[in-house]
């Protein structure tokens, strides 16, 4: 099992409340892999004079306001932030957060790093310096919580299941820039299109025909739009999705693997545990009795 700590030197002290861990391990972890790896994060309840001034920070940084109002500072110019926002950094981003005495902030925040990392926020056009205000914000905290929820886990599969969630949420907040290249190219705006409709209703969709059949496209194209667009098939997606959902609902208390198939689109109990176990390396039973 990996080694996690509610606690880095990085980490702010000016806060009323946390929920965080750590993986002093991540150096290890991200070595040779290809996946987007947490290193940190989670959330905070800003105290009133709570104020953040660092030069750099070894990681990819993402973080997100769901209360409360503040600034944060990049390169001299300062951004309002309020419930919503959501702003990066990398590793050479000087940067400057603080909040309102009057309304603190509370804020998620999280670290990683990996070229599946960089190569995302290169093609979602999230570069350090970043501020937008996200649209479906209950969303993005839903997956935000997922996040956390699964990193102190612990275990590498739970903290695989957090990278998804990251990954998924860092999609969202995408949607919400307003890209000049879907002014000019309706195959990636369609394909965006695409993309959010699985992120959004990934448990009731059975197949990617099925999906397809939603954005009014043929399956065909569906798939064409990943191959040109995404690093990974629009079904490796849909899996993706939906065992990282399962992943929370199969540590619940009570939960049951038929249950679990079933709230997922899983006619079989059977198909759904040969599914789980490829994409987590152990059959779901291990996770309900782990």
């Amino acid at each position: 099992m990996p080694s996690i700590t509610d606690h880095a030197d990085y980490f702010s002290p000016q806060v009323m409340r946390t929920r965080r861990f750590f993986l002093p391990e991540w150096k290890t972890r991200a070595r040779g892999t290809t996946h987007l790896t947490l290193t940190g994060g989670g959330c905070e309840w800003c105290t009133p004079d709570f104020e953040l001034d660092r030069q750099h920070l070894p990681f990819q940084s993402f973080e997100f306001v769901s209360r409360g109002k503040g600034t944060v500072s990049f390169d001299g110019q300062t951004h309002e932030l309020s419930a919503g926002h959501a702003f990066f950094y990398g590793p050479q981003t000087p940067h400057r957060i603080r909040t309102d005495a009057a309304e603190p902030m509370v804020k998620y925040f999280f670290n990683f790093t990996g070229a599946r990392a960089t190569g995302l926020l290169k093609e979602w056009q999230l570069p350090p310096g970043t501020v937008i205000h996200v649209q479906d914000s209950a969303r993005v905290v839903n997956l935000l919580e997922e996040v956390i929820d699964h990193a102190v886990q612990g275990e590498a599969s739970n903290i695989r299941s957090g990278a998804v969630a990251l990954e998924h949420a860092l999609a969202l907040c995408a949607d919400s820039l307003s890209s000049d290249v879907t002014k000019f190219d309706p195959a990636y705006a369609t394909y965006l299109r695409c993309r959010s409709h699985l992120l959004r209703n990934y448990p009731v969709l059975n197949s990617i025909s099925q999906a397809a059949a939603h954005c009014h496209v043929s399956a065909a194209y569906f798939t064409r739009l990943f191959q040109r667009f995404d690093k990974e098939t629009p079904l490796a997606c849909l899996t993706r999705l939906k065992m990282s959902q399962a992943t929370v609902r199969l540590r619940q208390h009570g939960a049951q693997v038929k249950a679990v198939a079933s709230e997922l689109g899983y006619k079989s109990a059977a198909h759904f545990s040969r599914v789980f176990k490829a994409w987590a390396g152990k059959p779901p039973v291990a996770v309900v009795r782990g």
